[in-house]
């Protein structure tokens, strides 16, 4: 996917940490979230964390990403490395068959759209932010809930954390 940026001084672990330390607590945080990632690697050199392995949906590659981003220290993430190979293919799409498309098949074609990445700013709350991009503060959830295991809180946020804001709610929110 690319190159993205971070806060370097802001996030979770110590102020005091060396790259080593951040490097193991960042493994150990991806390997505490249950995302379906396989042989992830880690490389972090001078606030620039190279991720990889391989992801088996879009919303575990960006969970990955943001989960790494947003630790104190880092301050890009190269995800480069970091491979979506979904666990069930996606079907074939029958050409003869009924032009209008089936609910499952949009929402495979929803999770396989990349999420909106929002940054935290001072004085926000995830309902100020589903406001703002969902057009309804009552859908704090699912902000919250397409950002675990990365949150834990919807009340614990910090100026300058992003967060995703999946597709398909953003596509409800059109309509």
């Amino acid at each position: 996917m690319g190159l993205f940026d971070f806060i370097k001084d802001i996030g979770f672990g110590g102020k005091d940490d060396q790259e080593d330390k951040i490097e193991a607590s960042i493994i150990e945080a991806v390997k505490k979230s249950s995302l379906n990632v396989k042989d992830f690697t880690l490389k972090l050199d001078k606030g620039m964390a190279t991720i990889g392995g391989t992801a088996a949906s879009l919303k575990d590659s960006e969970l990955v990403r943001l989960i790494v981003g947003n630790h104190q220290g880092v301050e890009k993430v190269n995800d480069d490395g970091l491979k979506v190979v979904p666990a069930t293919p996606t079907p074939l799409i029958n050409s003869q068959a009924a032009s209008a498309p089936s609910p499952t098949a949009s929402a495979q074609t929803n999770a396989s759209q990349p999420s909106k990445m929002v940054a935290v700013k001072k004085g926000d709350t995830l309902s100020k932010i589903a406001k703002e991009q969902l057009g309804n503060a009552n859908r704090y959830p699912e902000i919250f809930e397409a950002n675990r295991p990365m949150l834990k809180d919807p009340d614990e946020i910090f100026p300058g954390q992003i967060l995703r804001i999946p597709s398909d709610a953003l596509n409800m929110a059109a309509h």
